[in-house]
Formats: structure tokens, C-alpha cells, sequence
């Protein structure tokens, strides 16, 4: 079962206490990065949110906004005048530098700092914790649904671009010996008209042998060989229960690897359009598993 690495899951709890709304959204990322928006009491709990995002997530950006409705008792922020003071000194100083009038007061409590929460100290954070998790929780299980209806359609997507691969392989399996063969009449033809009114003569065992050279050098069975067992590959981790994306992104790797030696083994017009057409679908294999987790 794939799992995009997008998705957007919210939830909404509430008791006698307060109304908690916690909003989720997830993009790709090689890596669990955890962004938080929550009243500053809750800061300290950045490891607990993390834990329990990790229950479904292992991979990805993963921003969460926290917003508490307190039902009674919300003293709202405060403004710390001291600090609003030192602002306003400094400010005035500058102004009168420039000579220029100073902005109106209320345009300071924007700056970080001016306005403090305290109403969320680690009493009423510990209180109010059980209905924060509660939320957590339905809002990551709301996220899982819609990163499994994306995964499937990845999925789906997946095995169609694995399809195509599978039939243009076909093509050059039935190519690849013509390799040999149009090389074989080339050089003979190329060996008459360069030996034309000489008496020198070529033996046909010199041509083959020539040939077997140039067909060992050439011979791509065993790139074929791995490129079907790494598409086989895919198609099973596909098909498993957890979402391997890291796997895949590697599998795709070594995919694009074996197609880039055939299409540098393979003198032949045919095997190179074939090539071209394998690294188009499997780069878009790539693009597509960057966003799987």
C-alpha cells in the first residue's frame, strides 16, 4: 500500500473546559520535519506531537496549527510595557533624526515579544492535554484516509509506467541480435568495396570473428536481465503493506542506470529510440515516487 506524502487532515474536540481545532497538511520531504502553530504554552509538548504524528507519518513535511477556544476563565494576552517602552524610546530617537513624525503606538504590538499569552502555563497545558491529544489523533487519522486514496492513485499510475517499460523491453528484446546481424552485413559490404581490384581475399572465419567482437561488446542480455527483475521489484513493494518509498527511489535509480548502458552499448537506431522512450517513463516513475512516503 503506497502512501503520498501529501496530504491535509483537521479535527475538531471540545469539553467543558474548550473547543481544540488542530489542522494537519503534509508535502514531501527526504526526511520527518515537524512544524508547529500552537498558543506558546504548548511549544513544550513538541516532542509529544511528534510522537504521536509518528504513529503514521515517517517521512515529510509536516505542518500542524493548534487553536484553543478556552469556554471561561481566558485572560487573553497581556503587553509587556517594558519592552513596548524601549521600543517607542528607540524609535522616537529615530524619527527625530530623521525628522520625521513617529508612527502611531499600535503598530508596535505587532512586533515579537510586545504581546504575551500567559494564560497557557504548564498547569492548564497539562489539563488541556488529554483533549489536545484527542484532536492530534483524529486529525492524523483523517490525514491517513487521504494519503491512502492519493497513494492508490499513484499506484495505479505506478503500474501503467511499468507496463510501458515492460512492452518497449519486449521491442528490444527482439531487437538486440539484429545488432549483430546488421554489423555483420555492413562489414562485408564495407570489406568488398575497400578490397575491389586487389587480390587480397577475406577469409570468412576473419569476418565472424570480427562479428563476435563487436556482438560481445554490444550484447545487452544481461541489462535487460536486471532492468525486468528491478521493474519486478517495484511492482512487489508496490504491493506491500507498508509505503517504501525510499526503496522505490532507489530501485528507480539503478533502473535509469541499466538503461542508460543499453542505450550506450546499443549501435543500433531502433534500441536507441527504445532508450529514450524507457528514460521518459522511468523519470516519470522518479518525479512520482518523490511524493510517496
Amino acid at each position: 500500500m503506497l502512501l503520498s506524502m501529501t496530504g491535509y487532515g483537521e479535527a475538531a474536540v471540545q469539553n467543558e473546559r474548550a473547543y481544540c481545532r488542530v489542522e494537519i497538511r503534509t508535502v514531501n520531504n527526504r526526511h520527518f520535519k515537524l512544524s508547529l502553530r500552537c498558543p506558546d504554552g504548548f511549544l513544550q509538548q513538541e516532542a509529544e506531537f511528534e510522537r504521536l504524528l509518528r504513529d503514521t507519518i515517517s517521512r515529510g513535511s509536516v505542518y500542524l496549527v493548534l487553536k484553543i477556544d478556552r469556554t471561561h476563565d481566558a485572560a487573553g494576552p497581556k503587553i509587556n510595557t517594558e519592552l513596548l517602552k524601549s521600543y517607542w524610546r528607540q524609535l522616537n530617537d529615530v524619527c527625530k533624526d530623521l525628522s520625521v513624525p513617529p508612527p502611531d503606538p499600535a503598530r508596535l504590538l505587532i512586533v515579537p515579544g510586545i504581546l504575551q499569552d500567559d494564560t497557557y502555563d504548564s498547569t492548564l497545558v497539562e489539563t488541556l492535554w488529554p483533549l489536545v491529544e484527542q484532536a492530534v489523533k483524529s486529525a492524523a487519522n483523517h490525514l491517513q484516509e487521504f494519503r491512502k486514496k492519493e497513494g492508490e492513485a499513484t499506484g495505479g499510475e505506478l503500474y501503467q509506467l511499468c507496463g510501458a517499460i515492460g512492452k518497449v523491453l519486449e521491442q528490444v528484446v527482439i531487437m538486440a541480435p539484429q545488432v549483430a546481424r546488421d554489423y555483420h552485413e555492413k562489414l562485408v559490404v564495407r570489406t568488398r568495396e575497400l578490397l575491389a581490384g586487389t587480390d587480397v581475399k577475406i577469409e570468412p572465419a576473419d569476418v565472424l570473428r570480427e562479428v563476435a567482437l563487436y556482438a560481445d561488446r554490444c550484447d545487452i542480455h544481461e541489462e535487460i536481465t536486471r532492468l525486468k527483475s528491478h521493474i519486478n521489484q517495484f511492482l512487489t513493494l508496490i504491493e506491500r503493506g507498508d509505503s517504501p518509498g525510499r526503496k522505490l527511489d532507489f530501485l528507480c535509480q539503478e533502473m535509469f542506470r541499466e538503461v542508460n548502458t543499453i542505450g550506450s552499448k546499443a549501435n543500433h537506431i531502433g534500441l536507441s529510440h527504445a532508450a529514450v522512450e524507457l528514460k521518459s517513463s522511468i523519470e516519470r516513475i522518479r518525479e512520482i515516487v518523490q511524493n510517496v512516503e
